[in-house]
This record gives C-alpha cells, sequence and structure tokens, in this order.
C-alpha cells in the first residue's frame, strides 16, 4: 500500500490524473446527436478507438513520470526492491484504467436514461448488460497496461502509442470476426462485445447467429486475459530489476 501511495502521490495533479474524466466525456459528447444509438455508438467507439488509446497513453504519461528527464535516477538511489516499485507503477496505471471505466459507464447510462426521459426511448444497453461489458472491457485489457510500460521505457510515448493503437486496433478489428480470433489477444475484446453488448466490431448490431462466441469461451477468455496481464507484470518486473540492478 505504501508503493501505491507514493506513486499515485506522484500524479496529483497531471494530465494523467485529468484522462481518466476526458477519454470518457469526449466519448460521450461524440455521439450525444445520435439519441437511438448513443449507448451502442458510445462503446463501440469507447472499445474499437477511444480505449486503446487511452489505456496506451495513461500508461505511457505513468511510466514517463520517473523516465522522462530524471531516468530513473531519483530510483536507483532508494533502498527499494526494483521489481516492487515497478509492480506499484502497473497497479496505479491498472487502478486508473478502472476508474476511467467506471467514469465511461456512468456517463452512458445517464446519458442512455435521459435520452429515455426525454425522447422516450428504451435503454438500448441495460444496467446489467452494461456493468458486464464494462467489466469484460477492463479485464481482457488489463494486459496491456505492463505490455505498454514497458514499451513506454523502451521506445518512448509516440512510438507506443503508434504500435499499441494502431496495429492493436487493426489487428482486433479485422481478426475479431475471424475464425481465429482466439489466438490474437488484441481482438479478444471486440470479440466479446459481440456476445454481451451485441456490436460487431464496425459498430452495427449482430445479425448473424454464429458470430459470438460461447459463454463457456467468454469466461475462459477473461480468465486468460487475467493470467497473461499477471504474467507480463511478473516478466516486465523481472527485467526492470535485472537491467538497472547492473
Amino acid at each position: 500500500m505504501n508503493y501505491l501511495q507514493a506513486e499515485n502521490l506522484k500524479h496529483k495533479r497531471t494530465f494523467a490524473k485529468k484522462l481518466l474524466f476526458l477519454a470518457p466525456i469526449i466519448t460521450a459528447l461524440m455521439n450525444i446527436f445520435a439519441p437511438i444509438w448513443f449507448q451502442l455508438n458510445s462503446y463501440n467507439w469507447w472499445y474499437i478507438l477511444l480505449y486503446p488509446g487511452f489505456l496506451t497513453l495513461l500508461c505511457a504519461l505513468v511510466e514517463q513520470r520517473d523516465n522522462g528527464k530524471l531516468k530513473y535516477h531519483t530510483i536507483y538511489t532508494l533502498p527499494v526492491p526494483l521489481s516492487k516499485m515497478w509492480q506499484a507503477k502497473i497497479e496505479v496505471a491498472g487502478i486508473y484504467v478502472l476508474i476511467g471505466n467506471i467514469v465511461f459507464l456512468i456517463l452512458n447510462l445517464l446519458g442512455g436514461f435521459a435520452i429515455k426521459i426525454v425522447h422516450e426511448l428504451p435503454l438500448s444497453v441495460g444496467i446489467l448488460q452494461a456493468v458486464a461489458g464494462t467489466f469484460c472491457i477492463f479485464i481482457v485489457s488489463l494486459w496491456e497496461v505492463p505490455l505498454c510500460m514497458w514499451l513506454s521505457k523502451k521506445i518512448g510515448i509516440f512510438l507506443t502509442v503508434v504500435l499499441n493503437v494502431g496495429i492493436g486496433s487493426i489487428l482486433g478489428i479485422f481478426m475479431a470476426t475471424s475464425a481465429f480470433w482466439f489466438f490474437c489477444p488484441y481482438s479478444w475484446v471486440p470479440h466479446l462485445m459481440i456476445s454481451v453488448l451485441g456490436i460487431m466490431p464496425n459498430g452495427e448490431p449482430v445479425t448473424i447467429q454464429g458470430t459470438s462466441a460461447s459463454w463457456l469461451m467468454s469466461c475462459v477468455t477473461v480468465l486468460l486475459s487475467f493470467t497473461l496481464f499477471v504474467l507480463l507484470s511478473f516478466l516486465t518486473a523481472k527485467q526492470f530489476e535485472k537491467q538497472e540492478a547492473k
């Protein structure tokens, strides 16, 4: 807890904290003029485009807080295990990503209820469905947190954003509806949204039977994603400790 508190204090009044609210608000505003499709479009824009950029940039900002001009020199002088410092960065970034998803969930539901009152249109995404969809987006993409932080350390913010958002979004969209979606981690979120929210990666409602994953496969994907997150967190922490301890 002390490591987490110390890491969190580093980002007080920084753009990283503002991004937690800025990204979900922008996503909601982008779809406010299409009340019929507000909830579905918001989710589609979120997990296909805005959320990958939000997650990547947020993780890079958390990592660069000590890596920028300081190059971790202030960290090296502390009598603490470097692996724990790295793990704290990953956990703080993960908490921030969770907060961003919760903010998006609240805005999506508030927008849905506002449209229901003003336009007398039913919710296109129910409360439980929205909670389940947001949970899947968060857990299934959590493995990207240690990956993006390690990429940021090695190649910087700009290339990290280009690689993870650009390549990840393209792979996610094209592989999500293929028979090989399970072998591409970037396609896990858009494919599960077909089952959970009934949204195709292109934003259209699901109309073709058999395109969604079974609930058993969905549960397996969630567990595999979390396992991949733990594995990448462990490996990057060990690498960070070995490289910087020399």
